[in-house]
């Protein structure tokens, strides 16, 4: 039987280039009880989810069977006007076997293996070394998050490389989206802690909130955040599955996600108010006893403190340091410590940025062009993450405050660090006094 007389869908897109498919003959009797099967279900079913399956099914069969059929003819054609038929019918087959495929691809575009594998590489390398953090430093706050965090970008990234030839198993979709979804939000439960710690290294007078508040806050907004845009997915998902709208599931992902950027803003502007405090906060007095420009309030001179410059190191030695918690004096004279400030910067707006870009992914939808154009994720995502992790290897806890972790949680809540702080706050305002005298 040739199959070559049955009828085709007609290909509805032509690619730029594509290569020809080729069947085993071997199939023909399971690819015809398929399409016998399907025809023989599809005349009495009434559910369209089911028929809408069936006709997928149908029309991979029937494609498959052409291309079986075509080859039979080219096997034994001798005319050019036969062998020509013949390759035209494998040709519109394999178009309409890749549509098919397109259709069923749930990255809604072709996921390649070197980006997927580059980026697998770098977070399982950051996931060991956190790993060995957990087991060499005591800052278990922060390496259960960080251990958390890039667990899941590495489990997402296995599934991405599992998925770049298999686009329509939903188990590994799952697996790459919800893990890359909500592993930022562990990475920053631990960066809310590093600030706390920074905060009590230097001294609680120069945060606008109590050390734990960041934490606290930070996390809740981060668990409601994941709640709404869980809640999103699952809608967004099951309409999917059942050929809906998706339009109401996408958009409260979105307003999940907007949440978390608008609280990752907020705490940005405390991080950022913190700084501006340690720096200039004494400003007037200092100018009162020195001459130095950096003891002037100024964008210049906050990003010359931030940027760590050897004038800004100098100057923070000399001046600024008697101002901060003595009981941590030694903690501050760690190289480290002084390019601190500028790494968690840097992390906090590499992960604000990762999470603006998936606002703009979502609200274009699952077919947008930044969702189906994977350059995006690479770079405003995954890019991001990596960066944060790279940042925090030699800027591990451990590395920055030393292996005796002597900021815990329990010495930030019970204010151990308080007494010694309103120490330096009292001898500070005698020497405010005494100047102005």
């Amino acid at each position: 039987m040739s199959h070559l007389s049955m009828p085709t869908w007609s290909p509805s897109s032509m690619p730029t280039r594509t290569v020809m498919s080729s069947i085993n003959p071997t199939h023909n009797s399971g690819l015809l009880h398929t399409l016998s099967s399907v025809m023989d279900r599809a005349s009495t079913e009434t559910d369209p989810i089911n028929l809408i399956s069936m006709s997928q099914m149908a029309r991979g069969a029937e494609a498959s069977l052409t291309i079986i059929g075509a080859q039979e003819v080219l096997a034994t054609a001798t005319a050019d006007s036969v062998k020509s038929q013949a390759t035209q019918a494998i040709f519109e087959a394999t178009l309409n076997l890749k549509e098919l495929a397109d259709e069923e691809n749930l990255y809604n575009t072709n996921l390649k293996m070197a980006p997927n594998v580059i980026y697998l590489v770098v977070f399982v390398l950051i996931f060991l070394y956190i790993c060995a953090m957990c087991w060499k430093s005591r800052y278990h706050w922060y390496n259960i998050t960080f251990f958390a965090g890039y667990g899941l970008e590495f489990a997402g990234f296995v599934g991405r490389v599992m998925a770049v030839n298999n686009t329509t198993d939903i188990n590994l979709f799952l697996l790459q989206y919800i893990s890359l979804t909500i592993a930022p939000a562990f990475i920053m439960g631990g960066i809310y802690f590093i600030f706390a710690q920074v905060v009590v290294i230097h001294g609680r007078e120069f945060s606008v909130l109590k050390p734990m508040w960041y934490s606290y806050f930070f996390i809740a907004t981060d668990i409601i955040s994941l709640m709404i845009q869980a809640g999103g997915g699952g809608a967004s998902s099951s309409a999917s599955k059942n050929h809906q709208d998706t339009a109401p599931g996408t958009n409260t992902m979105i307003a999940g996600i907007l949440f978390q950027v608008v609280a990752m803003t907020i705490f940005l502007g405390f991080w950022f108010e913190f700084l501006n405090r340690i720096y200039f906060k004494y400003s007037k007095v200092i100018s009162q006893s020195t001459d130095n420009p950096l003891a002037k309030r100024s964008f210049g001179n906050y990003f010359k403190l931030l940027f760590n410059t050897k004038s800004a190191r100098a100057f923070r030695r000399d001046h600024l340091d008697s101002y901060y918690n003595p009981k941590f004096a030694d903690i501050r004279k760690r190289k480290l410590l002084d390019w601190f400030p500028l790494a968690v910067t840097v992390s906090v707006v590499a992960i604000y940025i990762r999470c603006v870009y998936r606002v703009a992914e979502l609200s274009q939808g699952f077919d947008g062009y930044l969702v189906t154009t994977e350059v995006f994720l690479m770079v405003l995502d995954a890019l991001m993450i990596a960066i944060c992790g790279l940042i925090f290897v030699p800027f591990h806890p451990v590395w920055v405050f030393g292996s005796s972790n002597v900021i815990k949680l329990a010495t930030i809540k019970k204010n151990h660090d308080q007494h010694d702080e309103e120490k330096v706050e009292s001898n500070s305002d005698q020497a405010s006094g005494e100047i102005s005298a």
